[in-house]
């Protein structure tokens, strides 16, 4: 411990040189807060945790409902997480969502790739068959509580598969209710009709890799500039009908500063964009950054405190940072989330209640029923990210333009589903700052193709080479 830190909280990690279980901790550092993992043989790896430390330790403070998984696959060992994922018997939250990777092959070649995928990969015989995905579906049905799973069809780019269609409408057979769509938006920006297939599949939500409003930025994350291609998937999924969500991978020196401006492209574009997920970039997959051999060290990350910070100041302050809050079901460091109203004069509304504001976000706090958390969790997952498919009624009534129905309730309805939307983001662990309790609460997982459910930021620091 360096002579200018003082301890903060204490947690297990692995190195990023060796691979074996390593003493961590969070540590205050001239006002900060840095996560250090420490290995007798390799040294202390620092990475950025917080830039203040007393809006981290508020933010901390919240309370965590753990809800473990109803079966354990796999057995864990003291101080050797994560080396038995599976989820193991001490692993602490069920998974709100499950990704299926259908595919590692690719339409794009991007510098940052969280999954190593290439346009140059190995053929479709290598994807997984249809019967395949159709026992990971059942799989999934014995593993989940009586509130199905929220899936997520993941790769790789999904739509290089034909039979993408028929993998969503296998999905919603099944009665899994929400199937998003992580995509680079690619296919369904240039071939017509694709985006209303996917739509009549049953696909939820495209969550799109969505970087900025300038083309420097998509030469420098994916190698070229994709804007237009971007602009032109979110209109094809307004023409569908099918929500998309701006998926930015965030980083300093590149888009850092376009947080405004993503959330105004939203603001302008709220019939078919419901929200901006931001994701800091997180150094596994494939980067253009070099690890330092020694010491595993990279450049200073992006943390959540830094684009919640953006949000509001980018925005000239019509977003608040306190309307930003932990998520309960999970760990306070993994997410942000906020929901919103777009109001008739042009202002917005947080839609966050003092109770969540008090306990967290996700709207599972104080239930005392697990399987009613459980389903609330996921039902919150599957409702905010849906379109109004009427024709705006709901807007005329609450702007007072409709004759009849200034208290038709339905209008209402109408009017919030069209101008609600989330500001939410996801900052994901890799070697060199893998949190055990923040995986041990992880509730994003990767089903592995030996039917595992695994961590996602474990699964892609640690396990996904091996499948």
């Amino acid at each position: 411990m360096g002579t200018n830190e003082t301890v903060l909280s204490k947690t297990q990690s692995l190195c990023p040189v060796c691979g074996k279980p390593t003493d961590a901790y969070y540590a205050e550092t001239d006002g900060g807060v840095r996560f250090i993992n420490d290995c007798p043989e390799h040294g202390q790896v620092s990475s950025a945790a917080a830039g203040d430390s007393a809006e981290f330790l508020e933010w901390m403070s919240a309370p965590i409902i753990n809800i473990a998984p109803k079966l354990a696959l796999t057995q864990g060992a003291d101080n050797e997480c994560p080396l038995h994922c599976g989820t193991c018997d001490r692993h602490l939250q069920t998974a709100c969502c499950v990704l299926l990777d259908v595919t590692d092959r690719c339409n794009q070649s991007c510098p940052w790739c969280f999954a190593r995928a290439d346009s140059q990969a190995d053929g479709a015989a290598d994807d997984p068959d249809l019967a395949l995905i159709e026992r990971w579906y059942d799989r999934l049905t014995e593993l989940g509580e009586e509130r199905k799973f929220n899936i997520q069809i993941s790769g790789g780019e999904p739509t290089v598969r034909e039979d993408l269609p028929e993998i969503i409408a296998m999905g919603k057979r099944k009665d899994f209710e929400y199937i998003q769509l992580n995509t680079n938006g690619r296919r369904i920006a240039l071939e017509d009709g694709y985006a209303e297939k996917l739509k009549a599949a049953g696909a939820s939500v495209a969550f799109l890799q969505f970087d900025g409003l300038r083309d420097d930025i998509y030469e420098k994350l994916r190698g070229g500039p994709m804007l237009d291609v971007k602009r032109k998937a979110v209109e094809r999924c307004r023409q569908a009908e099918l929500p998309v969500t701006l998926v930015p991978t965030v980083l300093k020196g590149v888009n850092l500063d376009n947080i405004g401006d993503m959330i105004r492209y939203m603001l302008e574009n709220l019939d078919v964009v419901k929200g901006v997920h931001f994701q800091p970039a997180s150094f596994f997959g494939r980067h253009p950054l070099d690890r330092n051999a020694a010491r595993g060290d990279y450049g200073e990350r992006v943390t959540m405190f830094d684009v919640m910070r953006g949000i509001e100041e980018q925005t000239d302050g019509l977003f608040k940072r306190k309307d930003m809050i932990p998520i309960t079901a999970g760990h306070p460091l993994c997410c942000f989330s906020g929901s919103f109203l777009r109001e008739t004069s042009g202002g917005v509304k947080s839609l966050m209640s003092a109770e969540q504001r008090e306990y967290g976000a996700s709207c599972c706090c104080c239930e005392p029923d697990p399987l009613e958390t459980i389903r609330k969790d996921r039902d919150f997952v599957l409702n905010k990210w849906d379109m109004d498919e009427t024709d705006g009624a709901g807007d005329r009534c609450v702007s007072g333009e409709a004759e009849d129905d200034a208290m038709d309730f339905d209008a209402f309805i109408s009017y919030v589903r069209r101008n609600r939307f989330t500001l939410t983001g996801m900052a994901f662990q890799d070697s060199n700052n893998l949190d055990a309790e923040r995986l041990k609460r992880c509730r994003v997982q990767v089903f592995s193709r030996d039917e595992r459910l695994i961590p996602f930021c474990a699964y892609n620091s640690i396990y996904r080479s091996q499948h």
